[in-house]
């Protein structure tokens, strides 16, 4: 004998089906119960695109601008070097910017010491090139100043 709610093989000595667990009714009896037949409920698959992926947290912008902190500090230190600063300071800078704007977690610390690197660098680079410069124009302009003074 089968159920007559899911369709499946019932044995004879059986009153409920042990799939679905509904009165199963002998032939030829009539049913003390109303048996009431439950429409599936289907759901439409739900697309991909209604749950966008996580953003992922890569400090890329906040390790290249500290990366290129620590390149500008040290070329900074090294005399006819140092000249190179503003290659690797000032984008160090904007990454370092960016690196801060940025949520990424622990990594805003990398983008801050990468700025302050970046900064310092340029100003000893500046500084020490304004001295150079400065004793080598007064060594050319003191013929001058002799003359006036």
């Amino acid at each position: 004998m089968y159920c007559g709610s899911c369709g499946s093989l019932v044995n004879e000595d059986r009153s409920f089906c042990g799939h679905c667990g509904a009165p199963v009714h002998k032939q030829g009896s009539q049913p003390t119960v109303p048996v009431q037949q439950i429409q599936p409920l289907y759901y439409s698959p739900i697309p991909a695109a209604a749950f966008p992926a996580p953003a992922k947290k890569s400090g890329a912008m906040a390790i290249t601008g500290f990366v290129l902190g620590f390149v500008t500090l040290s070329l900074a230190w090294v005399i006819f070097f140092n000249i190179l600063t503003p290659l690797t300071g000032i984008p160090g800078v904007i990454f370092s910017i960016i690196g801060i704007a940025k949520k990424n977690g622990g990594r805003k610390a990398l983008a801050v010491i990468g700025l302050i690197a970046c900064l310092v660098g340029m100003t000893f680079a500046a500084l020490s090139w304004a001295s150079v410069w400065s004793y080598d124009v007064y060594k050319f302009l003191e013929p001058i100043y002799k003359l006036i003074y």
